[in-house]
Protein backbone atom coordinates (compact mmCIF):
# COMPACT_ATOMS: atom_id res chain seq x y z
CA UNK A 1 0.00 0.00 0.00
CA UNK A 2 1.17 3.50 -0.78
CA UNK A 3 2.23 5.42 2.30
CA UNK A 4 -0.02 8.45 2.74
CA UNK A 5 1.96 11.67 3.17
CA UNK A 6 1.15 15.12 4.47
CA UNK A 7 1.17 16.29 0.84
CA UNK A 8 -1.64 13.85 0.03
CA UNK A 9 -3.70 15.20 2.93
CA UNK A 10 -3.13 18.80 1.80
CA UNK A 11 -4.24 18.03 -1.77
CA UNK A 12 -7.31 16.10 -0.58
CA UNK A 13 -8.34 18.93 1.76
CA UNK A 14 -7.51 21.67 -0.73
CA UNK A 15 -5.12 23.48 1.61
CA UNK A 16 -1.37 24.05 1.81
CA UNK A 17 1.08 21.56 3.30
CA UNK A 18 2.02 24.10 5.99
CA UNK A 19 -1.64 24.42 7.02
CA UNK A 20 -1.90 20.64 7.47
CA UNK A 21 1.37 20.69 9.43
CA UNK A 22 0.02 23.39 11.75
CA UNK A 23 -3.16 21.35 12.28
CA UNK A 24 -1.25 18.16 13.09
CA UNK A 25 0.91 20.04 15.61
CA UNK A 26 -2.17 21.40 17.36
CA UNK A 27 -1.57 25.00 16.32
CA UNK A 28 -4.93 25.67 14.73
CA UNK A 29 -6.57 28.29 16.92
CA UNK A 30 -6.34 30.78 14.03
CA UNK A 31 -7.96 28.42 11.48
CA UNK A 32 -11.55 28.60 10.39
CA UNK A 33 -13.85 25.77 11.40
CA UNK A 34 -14.38 24.79 7.77
CA UNK A 35 -10.63 24.43 7.16
CA UNK A 36 -10.21 22.28 10.27
CA UNK A 37 -13.17 20.13 9.24
CA UNK A 38 -11.74 19.52 5.74
CA UNK A 39 -8.33 18.54 7.12
CA UNK A 40 -9.90 16.28 9.75
CA UNK A 41 -11.98 14.52 7.08
CA UNK A 42 -8.97 14.16 4.78
CA UNK A 43 -6.90 12.61 7.57
CA UNK A 44 -9.69 10.17 8.39
CA UNK A 45 -10.58 9.25 4.79
CA UNK A 46 -6.97 8.73 3.70
CA UNK A 47 -5.98 6.95 6.92
CA UNK A 48 -3.04 9.31 7.43
CA UNK A 49 -0.80 8.55 10.42
CA UNK A 50 1.82 11.19 11.27
CA UNK A 51 5.34 9.86 11.67
CA UNK A 52 5.75 11.21 15.17
CA UNK A 53 9.00 9.34 15.80
CA UNK A 54 10.78 10.85 12.82
CA UNK A 55 9.37 14.29 13.48
CA UNK A 56 10.36 14.25 17.13
CA UNK A 57 13.88 13.04 16.38
CA UNK A 58 14.25 15.90 13.92
CA UNK A 59 12.98 18.39 16.48
CA UNK A 60 14.94 16.76 19.33
CA UNK A 61 11.62 16.42 21.12
CA UNK A 62 9.65 13.50 22.53
CA UNK A 63 6.45 15.52 23.03
CA UNK A 64 6.38 14.09 26.53
CA UNK A 65 6.17 15.84 29.89
CA UNK A 66 6.81 14.36 33.31
CA UNK A 67 4.94 15.33 36.45
CA UNK A 68 6.20 14.33 39.90
CA UNK A 69 3.71 14.86 42.72
CA UNK A 70 4.81 14.83 46.33
CA UNK A 71 1.94 12.58 47.44
CA UNK A 72 -0.76 11.34 45.08
CA UNK A 73 -3.14 10.76 48.02
CA UNK A 74 -3.74 14.50 48.38
CA UNK A 75 -6.86 15.84 46.67
CA UNK A 76 -4.89 18.84 45.37
CA UNK A 77 -2.22 16.64 43.74
CA UNK A 78 -4.83 14.52 41.95
CA UNK A 79 -6.79 17.55 40.77
CA UNK A 80 -3.77 19.42 39.42
CA UNK A 81 -2.47 16.31 37.67
CA UNK A 82 -5.85 15.82 36.01
CA UNK A 83 -5.79 19.39 34.67
CA UNK A 84 -2.21 19.08 33.39
CA UNK A 85 -3.17 15.84 31.63
CA UNK A 86 -6.04 17.64 29.88
CA UNK A 87 -3.72 20.39 28.64
CA UNK A 88 -1.13 17.89 27.43
CA UNK A 89 -3.76 15.87 25.59
CA UNK A 90 -5.10 18.98 23.85
CA UNK A 91 -1.57 19.89 22.70
CA UNK A 92 -0.62 16.39 21.55
CA UNK A 93 1.76 15.71 24.46
CA UNK A 94 1.99 12.56 26.56
CA UNK A 95 2.20 12.84 30.35
CA UNK A 96 4.20 10.52 32.61
CA UNK A 97 2.94 10.65 36.21
CA UNK A 98 5.22 9.82 39.16
CA UNK A 99 4.42 9.77 42.88
CA UNK A 100 7.30 10.64 45.22
CA UNK A 101 5.49 9.66 48.45
CA UNK A 102 7.11 12.67 50.18
CA UNK A 103 10.43 10.83 49.78
CA UNK A 104 13.35 12.93 48.42
CA UNK A 105 15.26 9.80 47.35
CA UNK A 106 12.29 8.55 45.35
CA UNK A 107 11.80 11.99 43.83
CA UNK A 108 15.47 12.15 42.78
CA UNK A 109 15.16 8.72 41.15
CA UNK A 110 12.09 9.82 39.19
CA UNK A 111 13.73 13.04 38.02
CA UNK A 112 16.74 11.13 36.69
CA UNK A 113 14.52 8.48 35.09
CA UNK A 114 12.43 11.09 33.31
CA UNK A 115 15.53 12.92 32.09
CA UNK A 116 16.84 9.62 30.69
CA UNK A 117 13.54 9.24 28.83
CA UNK A 118 14.27 12.68 27.33
CA UNK A 119 11.04 14.33 28.42
CA UNK A 120 10.66 17.87 27.12
CA UNK A 121 9.87 19.36 30.53
CA UNK A 122 9.01 18.65 34.15
CA UNK A 123 6.23 19.70 36.51
CA UNK A 124 7.32 19.07 40.10
CA UNK A 125 5.67 19.38 43.51
CA UNK A 126 9.04 19.28 45.26
CA UNK A 127 9.90 17.47 48.46
CA UNK A 128 12.58 18.81 50.78
CA UNK A 129 16.09 17.57 50.12
CA UNK A 130 16.86 17.88 46.40
CA UNK A 131 17.81 21.55 46.21
CA UNK A 132 21.14 20.80 44.52
CA UNK A 133 19.39 18.80 41.80
CA UNK A 134 16.82 21.57 41.24
CA UNK A 135 19.60 24.14 40.95
CA UNK A 136 21.39 21.96 38.41
CA UNK A 137 18.24 21.76 36.28
CA UNK A 138 17.85 25.53 36.49
CA UNK A 139 21.49 26.15 35.55
CA UNK A 140 21.11 23.85 32.54
CA UNK A 141 18.01 25.86 31.57
CA UNK A 142 15.94 22.68 31.45
CA UNK A 143 12.18 23.48 31.33
CA UNK A 144 10.81 22.98 34.86
CA UNK A 145 8.01 24.52 36.90
CA UNK A 146 7.12 23.99 40.53
CA UNK A 147 3.55 23.67 41.76
CA UNK A 148 2.44 24.15 45.37
CA UNK A 149 5.95 24.86 46.67
CA UNK A 150 8.68 27.46 46.33
CA UNK A 151 12.38 26.69 46.80
CA UNK A 152 14.51 29.57 48.05
CA UNK A 153 17.62 30.14 45.95
CA UNK A 154 16.40 27.94 43.07
CA UNK A 155 15.74 29.72 39.78
CA UNK A 156 12.57 27.76 38.95
CA UNK A 157 9.15 29.47 38.83
CA UNK A 158 6.56 28.40 41.37
CA UNK A 159 2.76 28.43 41.03
CA UNK A 160 0.86 27.99 44.27
CA UNK A 161 -1.91 28.99 46.63
CA UNK A 162 -1.44 32.20 48.59
CA UNK A 163 -1.22 30.27 51.85
CA UNK A 164 -1.18 33.29 54.15
CA UNK A 165 -4.31 34.66 52.52
CA UNK A 166 -6.00 31.24 52.87
CA UNK A 167 -5.27 31.11 56.61
CA UNK A 168 -6.47 34.71 56.92
CA UNK A 169 -9.78 33.80 55.28
CA UNK A 170 -10.11 30.82 57.62
CA UNK A 171 -9.34 32.84 60.73
CA UNK A 172 -11.74 35.64 59.76
CA UNK A 173 -14.47 33.06 59.21
CA UNK A 174 -13.95 31.65 62.72
CA UNK A 175 -13.88 35.14 64.22
CA UNK A 176 -17.30 35.79 62.68
CA UNK A 177 -18.52 32.66 64.48
CA UNK A 178 -17.41 34.32 67.75
CA UNK A 179 -15.29 31.40 68.92
CA UNK A 180 -13.19 31.73 72.08
CA UNK A 181 -10.48 29.12 71.48
CA UNK A 182 -8.67 28.72 68.18
CA UNK A 183 -6.93 25.53 67.02
CA UNK A 184 -4.64 24.86 64.08
CA UNK A 185 -4.42 21.19 63.09
CA UNK A 186 -2.09 20.11 60.29
CA UNK A 187 0.98 18.23 59.12
CA UNK A 188 4.26 18.57 60.97
CA UNK A 189 6.53 21.37 59.74
CA UNK A 190 9.69 19.37 60.47
CA UNK A 191 10.10 19.09 56.69
CA UNK A 192 10.58 22.56 55.20
CA UNK A 193 7.64 22.37 52.78
CA UNK A 194 6.06 25.65 51.67
CA UNK A 195 2.35 25.05 52.44
CA UNK A 196 3.14 23.71 55.90
CA UNK A 197 5.49 26.50 56.93
CA UNK A 198 3.52 29.38 55.39
CA UNK A 199 0.17 28.26 56.80
CA UNK A 200 1.54 27.64 60.28
CA UNK A 201 3.45 30.95 60.35
CA UNK A 202 0.30 32.81 59.27
CA UNK A 203 -1.73 31.18 62.05
CA UNK A 204 0.85 32.02 64.70
CA UNK A 205 0.81 35.65 63.59
CA UNK A 206 -2.98 35.92 63.55
CA UNK A 207 -3.64 33.93 66.72
CA UNK A 208 -0.65 34.25 69.10
CA UNK A 209 -2.51 32.36 71.84
CA UNK A 210 -3.90 29.73 69.53
CA UNK A 211 -3.33 26.03 70.06
CA UNK A 212 -1.33 24.06 67.50
CA UNK A 213 -1.58 20.32 66.87
CA UNK A 214 0.65 18.81 64.18
CA UNK A 215 1.74 15.33 63.20
CA UNK A 216 2.56 13.08 60.25
CA UNK A 217 -0.08 10.82 58.71
CA UNK A 218 -1.55 8.36 61.27
CA UNK A 219 0.33 10.10 64.09
CA UNK A 220 -1.82 13.21 63.61
CA UNK A 221 -4.94 11.40 64.89
CA UNK A 222 -3.06 10.40 68.04
CA UNK A 223 -1.89 13.98 68.57
CA UNK A 224 -5.47 15.24 68.24
CA UNK A 225 -6.61 12.62 70.75
CA UNK A 226 -3.88 13.72 73.19
CA UNK A 227 -4.14 17.51 72.84
CA UNK A 228 -7.61 18.54 71.70
CA UNK A 229 -9.96 19.75 74.44
CA UNK A 230 -13.66 19.76 73.67
CA UNK A 231 -15.25 22.97 74.86
CA UNK A 232 -18.19 25.25 74.28
CA UNK A 233 -16.57 27.59 71.78
CA UNK A 234 -13.75 26.09 69.70
CA UNK A 235 -12.70 27.26 66.25
CA UNK A 236 -10.60 24.77 64.29
CA UNK A 237 -8.55 25.43 61.15
CA UNK A 238 -7.70 22.16 59.40
CA UNK A 239 -4.62 22.84 57.31
CA UNK A 240 -5.16 20.24 54.55
CA UNK A 241 -7.28 17.27 53.49
CA UNK A 242 -5.30 14.83 55.68
CA UNK A 243 -5.99 17.01 58.73
CA UNK A 244 -9.66 17.16 57.77
CA UNK A 245 -9.93 13.37 57.61
CA UNK A 246 -8.05 12.86 60.88
CA UNK A 247 -10.17 15.39 62.76
CA UNK A 248 -13.49 14.11 61.37
CA UNK A 249 -12.51 10.59 62.38
CA UNK A 250 -11.76 11.84 65.89
CA UNK A 251 -15.00 13.88 65.98
CA UNK A 252 -17.01 10.82 65.02
CA UNK A 253 -15.34 8.64 67.65
CA UNK A 254 -15.90 11.24 70.36
CA UNK A 255 -19.34 12.39 69.22
CA UNK A 256 -18.22 16.02 68.96
CA UNK A 257 -20.76 18.74 68.23
CA UNK A 258 -19.57 20.33 64.97
CA UNK A 259 -22.50 22.72 64.70
CA UNK A 260 -22.55 24.82 67.88
CA UNK A 261 -19.64 23.95 70.18
CA UNK A 262 -16.96 23.38 67.53
CA UNK A 263 -16.69 25.49 64.37
CA UNK A 264 -14.52 23.93 61.67
CA UNK A 265 -13.02 25.18 58.41
CA UNK A 266 -10.58 23.31 56.15
CA UNK A 267 -8.00 24.54 53.65
CA UNK A 268 -8.38 22.65 50.34
CA UNK A 269 -11.79 21.54 49.16
CA UNK A 270 -12.01 17.72 48.95
CA UNK A 271 -15.40 16.19 48.06
CA UNK A 272 -15.62 14.77 51.60
CA UNK A 273 -16.26 18.27 52.96
CA UNK A 274 -19.46 18.64 50.99
CA UNK A 275 -20.97 15.24 51.75
CA UNK A 276 -20.08 14.96 55.44
CA UNK A 277 -22.92 15.68 57.85
CA UNK A 278 -22.70 18.47 58.85
CA UNK A 279 -20.98 19.75 55.70
CA UNK A 280 -17.64 21.47 56.29
CA UNK A 281 -16.77 24.98 55.06
CA UNK A 282 -13.51 25.10 53.12
CA UNK A 283 -10.99 27.29 51.35
CA UNK A 284 -11.03 26.08 47.74
CA UNK A 285 -7.74 26.33 45.90
CA UNK A 286 -7.83 27.91 42.41
CA UNK A 287 -6.66 24.62 40.92
CA UNK A 288 -7.38 25.42 37.28
CA UNK A 289 -5.68 28.82 37.49
CA UNK A 290 -2.58 27.34 39.12
CA UNK A 291 -2.34 24.38 36.73
CA UNK A 292 -3.02 26.42 33.60
CA UNK A 293 -0.48 29.14 34.36
CA UNK A 294 2.19 26.60 35.34
CA UNK A 295 1.58 24.61 32.14
CA UNK A 296 1.65 27.71 29.93
CA UNK A 297 4.95 28.82 31.42
CA UNK A 298 6.42 25.35 30.89
CA UNK A 299 5.27 25.36 27.25
CA UNK A 300 6.76 28.81 26.66
CA UNK A 301 10.10 27.53 27.93
CA UNK A 302 9.90 24.34 25.85
CA UNK A 303 9.01 26.32 22.71
CA UNK A 304 11.94 28.66 23.29
CA UNK A 305 9.79 31.70 24.03
CA UNK A 306 11.69 32.65 27.17
CA UNK A 307 11.94 31.69 30.81
CA UNK A 308 9.88 33.13 33.64
CA UNK A 309 11.00 36.34 35.29
CA UNK A 310 8.65 36.03 38.27
CA UNK A 311 9.68 33.17 40.53
CA UNK A 312 6.73 33.10 42.96
CA UNK A 313 3.21 33.23 41.55
CA UNK A 314 0.55 33.22 44.28
CA UNK A 315 -3.15 32.67 43.63
CA UNK A 316 -5.89 33.42 46.12
CA UNK A 317 -8.34 30.79 47.31
CA UNK A 318 -12.06 31.33 47.90
CA UNK A 319 -14.15 30.42 50.89
CA UNK A 320 -16.93 27.86 50.41
CA UNK A 321 -19.13 28.47 53.45
CA UNK A 322 -21.79 25.77 52.91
Amino acid sequence: MKRITIKDVAEHAGVSISTVSQYINGRYSYMGEETKRRIEEAVRELGYRPNFMARNLKKRSTRTIGIIVSNILHHFAVSVTRKIEDYCDADGYSLIICNADDDPAKEEKYINNLLEKQVDGLVIMPTAGNDALYRKLAEQKFPVVFIDRFMEGVDIPSFKLDNRHAVGLSYDYLRRQQVENCYYIGASNVMDITPRTERLEAFKKLAPGGKIITGENERLYNRIEEEFTDGQSNGIILANDFALMAFLEYAKQQGLDLVEANKVIAIDDPPLAGVYNPSIPTIAQPIEEIAQNAYRQLMRHIEGEGRATKMVNNYKGKIVER
